[in-house]
């Protein structure tokens, strides 16, 4: 166990080479309840919500919109998915890091909506995997494979019998499905993901929990921790909240221009115009290690025998058996191909400027 963005969480179950594995051939499940877990409504949620989001964030029930909050400078606040859950209700999970923070800039900026702040009563179980829809199949009344990624669904927990009742649920429309009212079997369960693998996000009241991650671990879901999570995400190029982006790069260095839906009106746009027209920002391009060794957080980066930046993100990749890494570079050699150095251990190891994903 070590401290995470405030938590306790597991770094490793039975070893991260292990667990990688697992989520790549068959199915993992993450304890990722250190998420902030925040419902918006009223009747302005949603205009109040795209206020603030890079991304449109569509009006229709069940649809989900990755997107970055970002000051008036353009600068990330964090990278957030936001879900649809009715008329003047949208979700939002959030990074445990920047959590605090994320609540309070948004009760700021959300005009005619409120915010409420549900991350101790509601858990996040990622499940991720080749196999994992067909494990959570057997569970929930309607069946996660026809849900089309980056959509939300009500479900209905139909595991072995709760011992407990009448918990009420994070907004009306998490219950005008369930059939009479509240009960502790319904629950959220989205289509996303930090794997690149198929798999769903469940977000059970913290009472039903318990049962949900027992039943899905015996049913054949290996337990994965924070190691094997980091480096799944860094293969498929997903950036880390706070390392990838710290609250001083925007959206056009993290290389995420496609999150940025130019058309409609949002916090740090014309900081962000501004800068897009200048072209002369860093951009976070990935590193492919040709020799052997494995690149870490904070290892430099040096071209012609001087250092131009340093990794937000290092680790070996347990697919490739590469060491693979992210890293800003200044425009005239973020161009992939590029050939660099990175220091490791006193040693510099050749490498060259990929596109991420790595695979």
């Amino acid at each position: 166990m070590v401290p995470f963005g405030g938590w306790e969480m597991p770094l490793l179950y039975d070893g991260i080479v292990e667990e990688h594995h697992a989520v790549r051939s068959g199915a993992g499940i993450f304890d990722v309840s250190h998420m902030g877990k925040l419902l918006i409504r009223g009747a302005g949620a949603l205009a109040a919500v795209n206020r603030v989001s890079t991304n449109d964030v569509p009006p229709r029930p069940g649809r989900a919109r990755y997107t970055h909050l970002c000051d008036t400078q353009g600068r990330i606040l964090d990278d957030v998915i936001f879900t649809v859950l009715g008329d003047g209700e949208v979700f939002c999970v959030c990074n445990a890091g920047p959590r605090a923070r994320v609540v309070a800039w948004l009760r700021q900026h959300l005009e005619g909506a409120e915010l409420l702040d549900l991350t101790p009563d509601y858990l996040c179980l990622a499940l991720q995997g080749p196999r994992a829809l067909e494990i959570l199949r057997q569970f929930l009344d309607v069946d996660p494979s026809g849900m089309k990624p980056f959509w939300g669904a009500l479900a209905t927990w139909r595991g072995p019998p709760s011992e407990t009742a009448g918990w009420e649920g994070f907004g009306d429309s998490l219950v005008k499905g369930g059939g009479g009212g509240p009960a502790p079997s319904r629950l959220l369960l989205t289509r996303t993901g930090y794997t690149g693998e198929e798999g769903v996000e469940l977000f059970p009241h913290r009472t039903l929990a318990a049962e949900v991650w027992e039943a899905l671990v015996a049913a054949g879901a290996k337990p994965i921790g924070l190691g094997a999570r980091d480096t799944l995400r860094l293969e498929k190029g997903y950036l880390l909240s706070g390392q990838d982006f710290d609250g001083t790069r925007t959206s056009l260095e993290t290389g995420s221009e496609w999150l940025v839906k130019w058309d409609h009106e949002f916090l740090g746009r014309e900081a962000m115009q501004a800068q897009k027209s200048a072209g002369t920002y860093d951009r976070l391009c990935g590193v492919l290690l040709e020799d052997r060794g494995v690149p870490r957080h904070g290892s430099e980066i040096l071209y012609g025998g001087a250092a131009i930046g340093v990794l937000t993100s290092g680790s070996m990749s347990p697919t490739l058996r590469q060491g693979i890494g992210l890293g800003y570079l200044p425009p005239a050699l973020a161009t992939p191909g590029t050939r660099v150095e990175i220091a490791v251990r006193e040693k510099r190891l050749a490498a060259r400027v990929v596109k991420p994903p790595f695979l």
